[in-house]
């Protein structure tokens, strides 16, 4: 796998709901700041889990997954890229029941299979107003 492909693997996951090939996308040793729950997982049974939990709760939906501005910079085995990604619900009838836009930053190193995903951060931006209220401060 080239980092490129990434982005088209993880939108045809998403969509099939093929749990397999989105945990193959990641290293065993991926680290991921993710913005739900915990927000750290360093666990590669807790990472699949959630990816399990998140396509397999979704009954009849489907997620449609669009990356824009994708970044990719890469130098020997080390790579990583960045982009802003959009999640779409999708009802069975083709309507869009609700979305969420992401920042998306990836690190990734290079084995002999190809590219595997070893850090993974998303984020949202935040209303300065709501700054305090997030931190607890």
């Amino acid at each position: 796998m080239e980092i490129e492909d990434f982005f088209k693997i993880y939108q045809k996951s998403a969509w099939d709901k093929d749990t397999s090939s989105m945990i193959n996308l990641y290293d065993e040793h991926t680290l991921i700041f993710d913005l739900w729950d915990q927000g750290y997982i360093s666990n590669p049974s807790e990472w699949n889990k959630i990816i399990i939990d998140w396509l397999g709760s979704l009954g009849e939906e489907k997620v449609k997954v669009e990356f824009e501005m994708v970044k990719i910079h890469q130098s020997g085995n080390v790579g990583f890229a960045s982009a802003l990604i959009l999640f779409q619900a999708i009802s069975s009838e083709g309507a869009v029941l609700r979305s969420m836009k992401n920042r998306i930053t990836l690190g990734f190193l290079k084995f002999e299979e190809g590219w595997k995903v070893i850090h993974q951060h998303t984020s949202a931006p935040i209303s300065s107003d709501e700054l305090t209220a997030l931190l607890d401060i």
